[in-house]
């Protein structure tokens, strides 16, 4: 079967702006966004690089496919691919080339014909990277972005993955967040503000369980270290066996996982469904992010 790579922005200087660019026409597996720069004194750190990145967003028609925040797209890279995002670069070196990359993906693998973003009419397909130019910890940054078409792939099906920002509830206990209807959803990603540090077991979300129609669905009490502990399915959750080496990263995140074997067969099937609810049980009262990863009919 035939693909087609091809480059979509070459060395596009870094400013802080919103660059949009119209897609191919072709069905599209996936895309690939790398923003490089020169280390400004010491190394920029993981977080730094992320945060030059504020939104990446795909639009069909106006409808949003793919809306994330940085921190977010490189949780479920890590979800969907078992390893982190390459970020080149690890020295602290005054002017080292620094690069990360990050996939958009439209299925759950990559070059997967039954499962990517059906063909369309230019000027349909649409992405919105809002971005700031590196100028603090690092500096003279660029944008590459590529994209995979598959033109002889007839999808059935593609990924659809939205965050949205769930705000603090006023208080501690229970949170319900009202997940998409309609679609097989393959996960919900929590993100949360606060994470455990010095003399704390405080998780912003302590507890997560699922709600079909207000019954129990799947996950009926899950806590966030076990959930934390179901990294090891997904990526190499060590750095090494140093301080130094760093931590898990990201290193507040964890999964509603409803595709833990990858086969398709644990799916949140939601047609049909009056509610679907996600009951975060708050172990702090802040904000938290979830992204939901859903499976569309073409």
């Amino acid at each position: 079967m035939e693909f087609i790579r091809s480059n979509l922005l070459r060395d596009h200087t870094a400013a802080t702006e919103v660059k949009k660019i119209d897609l191919p026409v072709n069905p599209i597996s996936h895309l690939i966004i790398s923003l490089d720069m020169y280390n400004a004194t010491d190394e920029a750190t993981l977080a730094e690089v992320l945060a030059f990145i504020n939104t990446i967003q795909v639009t069909h028609n106006g409808r949003a496919i793919l809306s994330m925040q940085s921190e977010d797209l490189y949780g479920l890279n890590s979800y969907l691919y078992g390893n982190r995002p390459v970020l080149v670069g690890k020295l602290a070196t005054d002017n080292l080339l620094r690069c990360l990359s990050l996939v958009v993906p439209f299925g759950r693998r990559i070059f997967d014909p039954d499962e990517c973003f059906p063909g369309t009419r230019k000027g349909e397909l649409t992405l919105s990277l809002d971005y700031t130019a590196p100028a603090t910890s690092a500096d003279n940054g660029t944008l590459n972005i590529e994209a995979v078409e598959l033109p002889e792939a007839t999808p059935q099906r593609f990924l659809k993955s939205i965050m949205n920002t769930v705000s603090a509830p006023g208080a501690t206990g229970d949170n319900d967040y009202e997940l998409p209807i309609g679609n097989p959803i393959v996960a919900a990603m929590i993100r949360c503000t606060t994470w455990p540090a010095a003399s704390s077991h405080a998780f912003g979300v302590d507890m997560a369980k699922v709600l079909v129609d207000n019954k129990e669905f799947g996950y009926a009490s899950a806590r966030a270290q076990c959930m934390t502990g179901d990294l090891i399915h997904r990526y190499d959750t060590q750095h090494g066996a140093i301080a130094a080496q760093g931590l898990i990263t990201p290193d507040s995140v964890f999964f509603v996982d409803f595709d833990p074997a990858k086969d398709g067969n644990f799916l949140l099937e939601t047609a049909g469904k009056s509610s679907v609810k996600l009951r975060m049980e708050m172990g702090v009262d802040e904000a938290t992010y979830v992204s939901t990863m859903e499976l569309v009919d073409v």
